[in-house]
C-alpha cells in the first residue's frame, strides 16, 4: 500500500472514498460518499485535506440534517 493509495471505507452505512490525484509537485484528494440509498455525492472539502474524520463529519451532518453542507453530484 502506497502513501497516496485511494482510501475506501464504510461509515454508518455510507461508502466513503478519498481518491488522490498525484502529480510531480502536488497531491490533491477528492472526496465522495455513496449514501445508503445509492446516491453518489462529491463533497466540497479542501483537496489538501485527506483526513477520514472530515468525510465522517460530513456524513454525520447529512444524517442529522438530511442534506450535505455543500456538494456536487457525481
Amino acid at each position: 500500500m502506497g502513501w497516496y493509495d485511494d482510501i475506501e471505507w464504510k461509515y454508518k452505512g455510507y461508502k466513503c472514498l478519498i481518491e488522490y490525484d498525484v502529480e510531480e509537485d502536488n497531491v490533491k484528494a477528492f472526496h465522495s460518499v455513496t449514501t445508503p440509498k445509492g446516491e453518489k455525492v462529491g463533497l466540497y472539502i479542501s483537496p489538501y485535506d485527506s483526513k477520514k474524520e472530515t468525510v465522517e463529519n460530513e456524513v454525520d451532518y447529512h444524517i442529522e440534517n438530511k442534506k450535505f453542507k455543500e456538494h456536487r453530484n457525481g
